[in-house]
């Protein structure tokens, strides 16, 4: 039993390693734009959480941070280095951790043998968006500090919208709906397939 368990340990660390090494293809996956630039990196968050539950989808976010600030090139458009926590995006960043906690934790109270199709679908969706909203509360306040006070460019709310918020609303929206259709699909086999962590609450 004890080896059983050990075995389900570095299983569970190999995918939260494994899922941080998307969220690093998801930054190279990026289109720049400043101040903060658009990646694939959410959708990729999003899906740690789902997949991998509360404690190691937010593991994985830990392990691709703690990488990049290292010095690895693993953040947007391949840059690396602890000299991030200083740039206006890394409040979303930070916040990556947080938002797989919860997308993790929402998703372990769905129950995909009890649901409907439709009904599934629209719960895995539900903690996506409601996921990606609370990136939204910790990385729009965050950069509204950083570029008053560490750039030292102080900017209206409505501009910090025009720059951080509204350019993304749509495809957050899309990587959402994709990541909820992805779990609808195949978490519950990766599962009973013993390929994922147990669904704990």
């Amino acid at each position: 039993m004890t080896q059983k368990k050990e075995t389900l340990r570095i299983r569970n660390f190999l995918l939260a390693a494994f899922f941080a090494g998307l969220t690093a293809v998801g930054g190279i996956m990026s289109i720049p734009m400043w101040p903060v630039p658009f990646t694939m990196q959410s959708f990729f968050v999003l899906m740690s959480g789902l997949f991998l539950g509360p404690k190691f989808g937010p593991l994985s976010q830990v392990i691709y941070i703690m990488t990049g600030l290292a010095g690895a090139p693993v953040f947007a458009g391949g840059a690396g280095g602890l000299h991030h926590v200083f740039a206006p995006s890394f409040g979303f960043l930070v916040a990556y951790i947080p938002v797989s906690w919860v997308a993790g934790m929402l998703a372990s109270f769905i129950k995909p043998a009890q649901d409907k199709p439709a009904s599934l679908y629209i719960k895995y969706l539900l903690t996506c968006l409601a996921a990606t909203v609370l990136l939204y509360a910790i990385g729009l306040p965050a950069f509204y500090l950083n570029m008053r006070y560490v750039l030292n460019t102080p900017l209206s709310l409505t501009r910090v919208f025009q720059l951080s918020l509204i350019p993304f609303i749509i495809p957050d929206f899309l990587k959402a709906v994709v990541a909820a259709g992805l779990a609808y699909r195949t978490i519950s086999t990766l599962r009973d397939a013993g390929l994922l962590p147990e669904q704990t609450q």
